[in-house]
């Protein structure tokens, strides 16, 4: 018996402690063509689909109208005299008070692979997918009610505001939806996240750059703005899921902003190498030049092919890349200077000569500024190669770094 007393007592005390509740947060009923969809939501559309949306923006002030019971302490002390969705008329201690909606309105906004069409009730919208190739939209709705509370003479108004997302995913398509060279994300799209993503792949892209202008001091601080950027795309990503936890994205890291240089780092003793061989032919041409007769002879134009034909396959037995990977670190070399000209290319296939002397003053021309030049970029690419040796220092920093991001997968591209 004192037990069935305590029961009762607890019940009652419970029911006077929590009979009012607090409002509910706004928040949106969504129905796509007719069916509940909730925020977050990936609906499966076709290209060139049509949706219908329609929303109702219900809790904050509208729970307070509809269930004054519930949500408002007059219940019990106070007469009311109508309530419904659109407001609520009560008269407490002989004062007449009112909430009134005053507008109701829907924003929809989508990316470029949606049209959106305003219909006569301005909380829908028809929605027409793009026919284009693409995997996955987005339409944001935002809905908002204005509201209107007069008593005694004097008013104040009130807004009550909801965001919601939809996404929608064309059938049989990948759900990537970000893709650079060193950032990929898939699952559901995300304004927030996106800007991040986009920021780490552009620390990235600073730190290649650095490498490249052999600027190792401003390397070394990229890495740390990449830390924070990777940081601030995990914080994004964190307060998108928890203010919607139907939120999901996977990131995937995709090799090193070092890869190319570490790449062009085992090149460049090839390319020095090259560079010796292509000093020790044009001093040989040099003298075997100054040998050759100065009106054509079939033996002079012979001796022409040949020493043509030397610096040409000397020209494509070159390192790949090569021209490239000295335009990135020593943009002041001019590789039109060092390249065959297109006429001696010519005669190089054809192993024959037309216009004699006009060559022969050509090629001594060519092989004399080359002469002259190649002792200075040996000394250049050999002080390159000797200061791009840092980029093994930096380049296990970047993979110790990278390989420790426990909430995202990165994919060694050199293994």
């Amino acid at each position: 018996m004192k037990s069935l007393l305590l029961i009762l007592v607890m019940v009652l005390v419970t029911t006077m402690g929590f009979g009012v509740q607090p409002l509910r947060k706004p928040f949106t009923q969504i129905r796509v063509d007719g069916k509940p969809s909730k925020s977050g939501d990936i609906l499966t559309v076709k290209p060139g689909q049509k949706l219908l949306i329609e929303v109702e923006l219900e809790g904050g002030r509208r729970d307070f109208c509809k269930f004054p019971d519930i949500y408002a302490d007059i219940a019990g002390t106070a007469q009311i005299l109508s309530r419904g969705e659109k407001g609520i008329v009560y008269q407490l201690d002989g004062e007449k008070a009112e909430w009134k909606l005053t507008s109701e309105q829907t924003l929809f906004e989508g990316d470029e692979f949606v049209q959106i069409k305003n219909l006569a009730n301005p909380l829908n919208a028809e929605v027409l997918v793009s026919d284009k190739k693409f995997s996955q939209c987005y339409v944001k709705i935002t809905a908002k009610t204005s509201w209107q509370f007069t008593q005694n003479g004097k008013t104040k108004k009130e807004e009550n505001v909801a965001e919601q997302t939809l996404y929608f995913k064309v059938a049989g398509e990948s759900d990537v939806w970000f893709s650079t060279r060193n950032v990929q994300a898939k699952g559901i799209r995300n304004d927030k996240v996106q800007e991040k993503l986009q920021e780490v792949q552009a620390v990235g892209d600073s730190i290649e750059t650095n490498f490249y202008r052999l600027n190792f001091a401003a390397v070394q601080q990229s890495i740390r703005n990449l830390q924070n950027a990777v940081n601030a795309l995990k914080s994004a990503i964190d307060e998108v899921t928890a203010t919607n936890p139907a939120y999901k994205t996977k990131v995937v890291f995709i090799g090193l902003p070092s890869d190319n240089p570490f790449k062009d780092l085992g090149l460049l003793p090839a390319i020095s190498t090259s560079w010796a061989a292509q000093e020790a032919i044009v001093n040989d041409q040099k003298l075997r030049l100054e040998n050759l007769p100065a009106q054509a002879t079939i033996q002079g134009r012979d001796e022409m092919v040949k020493l043509i034909s030397t610096y040409a396959d000397w020209q494509n037995k070159l390192p790949e890349s090569t021209f490239k990977i000295l335009a990135r670190y020593m943009p002041g070399l001019n590789a039109e200077t060092i390249r065959l000209p297109e006429s001696f290319s010519a005669i190089a296939k054809q192993k024959s000569v037309d216009n004699y002397p006009q060559a022969l003053t050509e090629l001594t021309a060519f092989v004399d500024q080359r002469q002259a030049k190649v002792p200075e970029e040996i000394q250049l690419i050999t002080s390159t190669q000797g200061r791009l040796q840092a980029v093994r220092l930096f380049d296990g920093m970047l993979r110790s770094y990278m390989s420790s991001i426990y909430w995202g997968e990165w994919k060694d591209t050199r293994q």
